[in-house]
Formats: C-alpha cells, sequence, structure tokens
C-alpha cells in the first residue's frame, strides 16, 4: 500500500496561518507521514521545518506560467495518492483549473479558514463571491473559529456551511512550564503582522500615554509589515523597540504583558502562546478570543480603544501579577496542540 503524500500549499508570510501549517507539518511527521511544504520563501517563512518534510520553493502567490506548470508538475505527476492542505481561499480561485483536475484524480483538497475578509473592498468582496459559488469544490472545508463561520454566512448567506466543523488552534504547552516573577524592569508587547487590521497603532498610543507618568516600562514591538516605517517614525524616546519577527523563546522572555489589538481576532495563535509562557493577555478583539481569554483571571477583553482603559488594566494585572500568570499556565493546558491535531486528522477519511 503506498503511502499518502500530505502536501501543504502556503501563504508565503509568517503569520498565524504559517504557524497552523507547523503544527499540522510537525504532528504528521512525528507520525511517519510524508509531508511536503511549498511556499514561496521557505526560509524566511518558517524559522524551522521539520526535518522529515520535503520543501519546494515555488512562487505561487502572483499567478504566472512558470509557477503553474511547477504546481501541476508536482500535484499530477504520478497517481501518488495526495491529500492537499491549503489555508488560503485564494490559492482555489488562482489555480481553479488545476484543482479540477486534481478532484478528476480523486485528490483530496482540505481548506481552512481562519478569519473574513479585513477591509473589504470591492474587489475583496467579489473574489470572496467566486470563492461561494465553487467552495463546494473542496472536499472538506473547516472553519478556525465560530466567528469566522459566522462572518461568511453573513456576507453570503446562501453558502451551506452552518454544519462545516471549527476546529481550534493548539499550541505546544511548555514542559518546564513556572510562573513569571516581576523584574523592575517591565516588558509589555505588541506581536504580529503589523498591518491595518492588526491596529499596530493603538498600541503605540497606549505605550506613549503609559510613558508619560511611568519610566520603568519597555513596549516591544515584534513582527513585520508595510506599516513597519510608518511605526517608527511615530515612535518617541527608546521605550517602544522595534525587533522584527524572533523566536518565540526571545519574544516571551522580554515580554510581561502581551497586548492584542486587533478590532477583530478570531483565535489567535498569539494569545495561546503567551498563555503557555504565563504571560497574560489583554485584548480589544471581538471573536472567538473570548474563549481564550478569562476575564480579570489571566487577563482582559474590553471592547474599547481607550488608552485610559487599557492602561488601568496593565496596572491591575501587575498588581496581582503572580496570580494572572499561574491562572494564564493553567489555562493553556487546555488548548493542547497534538490533542487539537489528532482531533482535526480524526474527522479526515
Amino acid at each position: 500500500m503506498c503511502k499518502i503524500q500530505y502536501i501543504f500549499i502556503s501563504t508565503g508570510y509568517s503569520g498565524g496561518a504559517s504557524r497552523f501549517i507547523y503544527d499540522h507539518l510537525n504532528y504528521l511527521s512525528k507520525k511517519n507521514k510524508k509531508t511536503i511544504l511549498i511556499d514561496d520563501q521557505p526560509i524566511k517563512t518558517y524559522s524551522k521545518i521539520p526535518n522529515k518534510t520535503i520543501v519546494k520553493k515555488i512562487k505561487i502567490n502572483k499567478f504566472d506560467i512558470n509557477s503553474n506548470k511547477k504546481l501541476k508538475n508536482l500535484l499530477l505527476n504520478d497517481n501518488t495518492k495526495k491529500i492537499i492542505f491549503l489555508t488560503n481561499y485564494a490559492f482555489l480561485i488562482r489555480y481553479f483549473s488545476l484543482f479540477n483536475k486534481l478532484r478528476k484524480k480523486k485528490i483530496k483538497i482540505i481548506l481552512t479558514i481562519h478569519s473574513g475578509l479585513f477591509d473589504l473592498s470591492l474587489k475583496k468582496y467579489f473574489a470572496g463571491l467566486f470563492f461561494s459559488l465553487i467552495y463546494k469544490k473542496v472536499d472538506y472545508l473547516y472553519f478556525g473559529s465560530n466567528s469566522a463561520k459566522n462572518w461568511w454566512l453573513k456576507f453570503y448567506p446562501w453558502m451551506k456551511i452552518k454544519k462545516n466543523l471549527v476546529h481550534y488552534n493548539g499550541v505546544e504547552v511548555q514542559k518546564k512550564n513556572k510562573m513569571n516573577k516581576i523584574k523592575k524592569k517591565k516588558f509589555i508587547s505588541f506581536i504580529g503582522r503589523l498591518e491595518k487590521e492588526n491596529n499596530p497603532e493603538f498600541f503605540i498610543n497606549i505605550a506613549k500615554d503609559y510613558l508619560k507618568t511611568k519610566n520603568d516600562t519597555v513596549f516591544n514591538i515584534f513582527g513585520d509589515g508595510s506599516m513597519y516605517n510608518y511605526l517608527k517614525n511615530i515612535s518617541e524616546g527608546n521605550k517602544i523597540r522595534f525587533y522584527g519577527w524572533q523566536d518565540k523563546e526571545i519574544i516571551y522572555k522580554y515580554s510581561d504583558i502581551v497586548i492584542i489589538t486587533s478590532k477583530i481576532n478570531n483565535f489567535p495563535y498569539v494569545a495561546l502562546e503567551a498563555k503557555s509562557f504565563g504571560i497574560p493577555v489583554i485584548s480589544c478583539s471581538k471573536g472567538d478570543i473570548k474563549k481564550i481569554i478569562k476575564n480579570n483571571y489571566d487577563g482582559y477583553i474590553r471592547y474599547t480603544e481607550s488608552t485610559k482603559i487599557f492602561i488601568n488594566l496593565i496596572n491591575r494585572i501587575f498588581k496581582r501579577y503572580n496570580k494572572f500568570s499561574q491562572n494564564s499556565i493553567n489555562r493553556s493546558k487546555f488548548f493542547e496542540v497534538n490533542r487539537a491535531c489528532k482531533k482535526f486528522w480524526k474527522n479526515i477519511v
């Protein structure tokens, strides 16, 4: 019996989607499954890749004849049983003809959708509209949260997805979990892509107002994106620091509180991962993030863009920091990654 090839087509940038793919590659590799990763720039997108995973560098985020040919040769070159794993519905549109051929060869296609469309433009609406008419070409359609599924139902109500499964991300529970202790110098961090939908400018505003009265805290920004230079220009002094992407061990070593400023965040890795390191999270996001953070227990969710309210929440956490940190560790165990991956693949026939 020939082995199944699990082929992951990646989005070409670091973030929640690439982390989701890495977790599943890692899980399947440990199960001795044959895994292949396709990405525009795999070394840049992934800080590490499971040793058993075969990596193919193909520029697939912008359609061109050469990339289409390479992808076609890889996916249709033999009769090996394959399962294609996507986290971006745009690939289904961009390579529609190719995916039709895959279906005729009985190659299974899995698509996970983790959010709605941010900054909905006419172009994006029509792309979503086209997807809403062809989504049944996918064998397995999962949503990363109920809030993501509800978004698609709201804008494209004819989609029959009410019974489609919701699959939540998982996180690696740290082997040496221990409660964080506050030092003289405190660190508050933003972790994520520096794009408009994540509202990093609000984080800068919180930092500026907080630093007007206290100078014992450093505000760290871990991530990169189109707003990087703009945010650096509006930052003041040496208490707001930009680091780009770093290994998670470095990020959480220099984080005492994590702030998530996006207006909508369905089920973010950042919140899960921070908790596994014993770091409380404060967010103003709507979405299934409310399943991760428990108010006044391991962090706070407040639907506001008031810097005054956020500063008050920061101070509340620092006053009872040990308790918030221990509660974060305790609740992270409910979201263990191997359990989440096992549940996911159990539903794939």
